[in-house]
C-alpha cells in the first residue's frame, strides 16, 4: 500500500494542449527569496533520489517552502556546531593568521559534514 495519496490536478488548455496547473509554492515569500546553499542541495537531492517526495511537494505547492525550511535549519545547525567545535577546540593565542584560518576551516568542515548527513540528505 502506497503512503502517497493521488492528487487531482487542474489543467489549462493552451493552443490545444493541456498543461497541469502546478505552482512551486503556495506562499509568494518563498518564491521571491533566493534558496540558499543547503536548500539548493536539498532540492537537487529530492529531484535525483526522492522522486516521489519531490513530486508530492511540487504538486502540493510546498516544494520551495520545504527547501527554505531545510536551508534555514541547516544554516542554524552549522553555526551552532562551528561555535561548539571552536569552544571545545580553542585556538591557541600565539598562532598566526593562517593557523586560525585552518582552525575555522576544520570547524566549518565538521559542521558541514553533520548538516549534510543529518538534514540535507535525510
Amino acid at each position: 500500500m502506497s503512503k502517497f495519496k493521488p492528487v487531482e490536478l487542474e489543467y489549462e488548455e493552451v493552443d490545444g494542449i493541456l498543461y497541469p496547473k502546478i505552482q512551486i509554492s503556495n506562499d509568494v515569500k518563498y518564491d521571491e527569496r533566493p534558496l540558499g546553499k543547503y536548500g539548493g542541495m536539498r532540492l537537487k537531492y529530492l529531484k535525483e533520489h526522492k522522486v516521489y517526495m519531490y513530486r508530492e511537494l511540487l504538486v502540493n505547492g510546498e516544494l520551495m517552502e520545504h527547501c527554505h525550511r531545510v536551508n534555514d535549519e541547516a544554516n542554524e545547525m552549522a553555526i551552532l556546531i562551528e561555535e561548539q567545535y571552536l569552544k571545545k577546540n580553542s585556538i591557541p593565542e600565539n598562532c598566526g593568521f593562517m593557523d586560525r584560518v585552518v582552525y575555522y576551516n576544520i570547524a566549518r568542515g565538521v559542521a558541514e559534514e553533520v548538516v549534510l548527513s543529518e538534514i540535507v540528505y535525510r
